[in-house]
């Protein structure tokens, strides 16, 4: 029989990969329709403006 404290040592791990996937995936869809002018911004801000 497993311990209480098992489950949660192979839970957790996966709990946290999960969220850190949807976070990724959040920010590539907000980077992909509102980012782009932000992205040129830092682009042009790397190369001092050109």
């Amino acid at each position: 029989m497993k311990k209480k404290g098992q489950l949660w040592d192979t839970l957790i791990p996966w709990i946290i990969g999960i969220a850190v996937l949807i976070l990724v995936i959040l920010i590539y869809v907000l980077l992909d329709e509102r980012g782009r002018g932000a992205i040129e911004f830092f682009k042009n801000l790397l190369r001092f403006g050109r």
